[in-house]
């Protein structure tokens, strides 16, 4: 496909994409005004010429509008899907960076767009190959999609990565220079951050998460994945007398084979899925079991909780599904839990080589916490450093111990000795865990024997 490069593209024919994430605090917007008036718009914002939506760019479009432009210079791609549309806007505003060292040669004039051929393309080294190996993969799909600064000499100030891309696939590049007296200020005011990540403006469903479950133990054909959580630190502490709930049991793989062995542990997952489809009536079964045990045999010894807070949607969600394990555990029981580790995401980017998959670049909000768009719907991911797991954890727990390399896909914890919450705030999270909404805003409503029953434990107990 061929992308067409527009300098005077009309403003009232852009619509805004309604999934959008980011956000712009007022004193940064009044900034990005004052940039834009000082410097002009010195990058493109992209358009879908299919359906005119504004696929990058949101920020700069209100700011142009607010002070009263009508036109603006714009990239245009045809043919591209309501996924890639989403996709280039994350990349669009996440991963143009400027580690690398990059020049432009030839006659600049100051105060205009160029489009620069690749041999008048050069860079030193290639610091960021990561990222860089990513836009490449976007330019080999979309086409000559991104722009870069520079100054009348030709260095690069800004988006080098993208120059680097570009010669390396020998494409031409969307070149904008800036008046070497206006540079310093330039770069002062664009080193802001225009915008951050706000995903609870999308509005994701819990059931949503569904299709970030992992076939364990070769499930569903797939190739065999077992879980780092049980094998390293659950299975070796597990004993016949101990009672177990894996809590957020996914496809319950783990829960089955060791119930099969003759372990005492039962599995309770909200959004169960048999055959590819949401079976409420084995998550009310599952209910029922957890509840006549607690009923017979008190609290659990053991609460295991594997790769369920990388899966919750918000911090909200993420305190409810702590809480629950918190009440769910004896006096002197345990949790054991692992999750996605952002130590491996930092690894990532600073990667030397280019094979590292484009899974490993995460658009992260402010709380660590990433969106997928995932078979027409948006999926969550939370990234935890062992700082922040810590600092949560003994929320609900006395002693905490934080495993892991901190540059590995995943940490882990075991956290010992749950604390007495407020029963108002326990109640309130078994009320949601025990009772999640599932499509068009069902609830099965058969949780409330449970529920009481654990808040009279925990009254016993603590």
């Amino acid at each position: 496909m061929r992308i067409e490069f527009i300098e005077r593209y009309p403003i009232a024919a852009l619509t805004p994409a309604d999934y959008n994430p980011r956000k712009l605090a007022e004193d940064k917007f009044l900034k990005l005004q004052e940039s834009i008036r000082r410097f002009g718009v010195i990058k493109p914002v992209i358009v879908n010429g299919d359906n005119g939506i504004l696929t990058a760019g949101h920020q700069r479009t209100r700011a142009m509008i607010a002070l009263g432009m009508t036109h603006c210079p714009a990239v245009r791609i045809n043919g591209i899907t309501q996924v890639d549309e989403i996709r280039f806007n994350l990349f669009h505003n996440s991963v143009e960076t400027n580690k690398s060292k990059a020049r432009v040669c030839g006659n600049l004039s100051a105060g205009q767009y160029h489009i620069v051929q690749p041999d008048h393309l050069s860079y030193e080294k290639n610091d960021n190959a990561t990222i860089v190996f990513e836009m490449g993969r976007l330019i080999m799909k979309y086409g000559e999609w991104g722009s870069i600064v520079c100054n009348t000499r030709g260095d690069v100030l800004l988006n080098s990565d993208y120059a680097v891309a570009s010669k390396q696939l020998k494409r031409e590049v969307i070149c904008y220079v800036i008046r070497d007296e206006d540079e310093q200020d330039m770069l002062e005011l664009l080193g802001i951050e225009y915008g951050q990540y706000y995903y609870d403006s999308l509005g994701v469903k819990s059931y949503n998460q569904l299709l970030c479950q992992m076939h364990r133990l070769n499930g569903g054909g797939k190739r065999d994945l077992k879980s780092t959580t049980y094998e390293r630190y659950v299975i070796p502490r597990l004993r016949k007398d101990m009672r177990i709930i894996d809590f957020g049991a996914g496809r319950c793989a783990y829960a089955q084979i060791l119930a099969g062995k003759g372990y005492h542990i039962l599995p309770y997952e909200p959004h169960f899925q048999r055959e590819e489809k949401l079976d409420v009536r084995e998550v009310v079964r599952q209910i029922r079991l957890i509840e006549r045990d607690i009923a017979r045999s008190g609290l659990f010894n053991l609460v295991v909780l594997d790769s369920v807070l990388n899966s919750v949607v918000n911090s909200k969600f993420e305190h409810y599904v702590l809480t629950a394990c918190n009440a769910l555990a004896s006096k002197n029981g345990m949790l054991i839990l692992g999750t996605r580790n952002k130590g491996f995401l930092d690894k990532a980017l600073d990667y030397k080589y280019t094979n590292a998959p484009s899974r490993n670049i995460e658009f992260l909000d402010k709380e660590n916490f990433s969106a997928t768009f995932r078979a027409g719907v948006w999926t969550i991911q939370h990234f935890h450093t062992h700082a922040t797991l810590r600092k949560l954890l003994e929320e609900y727990f006395y002693d905490v111990e934080i495993i892991g390399v901190r540059s590995a896909s995943q940490i882990y914890a075991i956290a010992k000795r749950p604390r007495k919450l407020d029963d108002d705030r326990v109640r309130e999270a078994l009320e949601i865990e025990f009772n999640m909404e599932y499509p068009g805003e069902y609830r099965h409503n058969q949780h409330r024997g449970l529920v009481e029953l654990i808040m009279t434990r925990l009254k016993g107990e603590r």
